[in-house]
């Protein structure tokens, strides 16, 4: 018989029987947990027109997206890679509601390429996003939501690192295509040397690439009159009002992460001792627009399975 018969492809895994229920338990404590806020709990289809999986904030998984026809209509389906593009469709379409709306959801996505090379190309995603309210109590609440379902799987120390999109979007809004990709890759990788040749064009990300590093010291060595002071002091309240043990708190101004949707502040949650990434999220107003309603919005999200092995 050919191993074929048997091999599953590159990044896709099977969950076998210990392993399934205990990401079943997960699913059922975390939704239970959102459900316990208001949140509501939402199911979309797997499959979507291409072009609704790549609107707004599907825009930076256009390549992770699988590929199939339609039988029926003869047009281009893709398989999600990530859920958020659809919460924010049904916010903005199948429930239509004024005022603030929260939504969770739990389910698999598929990605053509793994993240990095220890991530699966099918986690099963878990998160909630809240649309409607463009206050820092929204990004208060969505962070401390993503800490408390952190903790249903861990008390080990965890790494709080802050970003804040509107720093860049605002310091690169008159700079051309190119310049802005070339800056935004030379941030990503820190590379020093090609920041300083594009410092001699744009001073402001001196002051950017500077603020990185322990949030206290940054706070403390960036004066009120810092051209990105307000957007620290939000990070800062941000900080203050969540409710969290065993903490490290980091921030960097140029993250580049989710550039092209993200616009305001943003956050990765990290296990310390693992240097893992355990849950992602942070605002990304107005991506409703694409689908014929802007709205504010901000949320988080994670792979439920890498949640669970925190308890092994």
């Amino acid at each position: 018989m050919s191993r074929l018969n048997w091999m599953l492809p590159d990044g896709l895994e099977e969950c076998l029987p210990a392993e399934a229920w205990a990401i079943e338990d997960g699913r059922r404590q975390c939704l239970d947990l959102f459900r316990s806020h208001g949140y509501g709990l939402i199911m979309p289809p797997i499959l979507e027109y291409l072009d609704c999986l790549t609107s707004g904030v599907g825009a930076d998984m256009e390549d992770q997206i699988m590929l199939v026809t339609d039988r029926v209509s003869g047009r281009l389906l893709g398989i999600r890679p990530d859920m958020t593009p659809q919460a924010a469709r049904i916010d903005a379409h199948a429930l239509n509601e004024k005022g603030v709306t929260r939504l969770c959801y739990c389910g698999s996505v598929l990605r053509a390429i793994a993240p990095s090379d220890d991530s699966s190309r099918s986690p099963v995603q878990l998160g909630a996003e809240l649309f409607g309210d463009s206050s820092i109590d929204a990004d208060i609440e969505v962070l401390q939501m993503a800490i408390d379902t952190v903790r249903l799987f861990t008390d080990e120390a965890l790494l709080i690192d802050f970003g804040h999109a509107g720093v860049l979007k605002t310091a690169l809004a008159n700079q051309s295509e190119q310049f802005q990709d070339n800056a935004l890759d030379a941030l990503g990788r820190k590379d020093q040397d090609a920041l300083a040749e594009f410092e001699k064009e744009l001073p402001a990300l001196s002051s950017i690439k500077k603020a990185y590093g322990d949030l206290d010291f940054v706070l403390s060595n960036h004066s009120p009159s810092f051209s990105f002071a307000q957007e620290l002091k939000d990070i800062e309240a941000v900080r203050a009002a969540v409710n969290v043990d065993s903490a490290s708190w980091y921030v960097d101004l140029g993250e580049t992460h989710g550039f092209n949707y993200h616009t305001g502040i943003v956050f990765g949650i990290y296990a310390i001792e693992r240097d893992q990434l355990l849950v992602r999220g942070g605002r990304y107003d107005y991506v409703g627009q694409t689908f014929g309603r802007a709205r504010a919005a901000t949320g988080f999200s994670g792979d439920l399975k890498t949640l669970v092995r925190l308890l092994n």
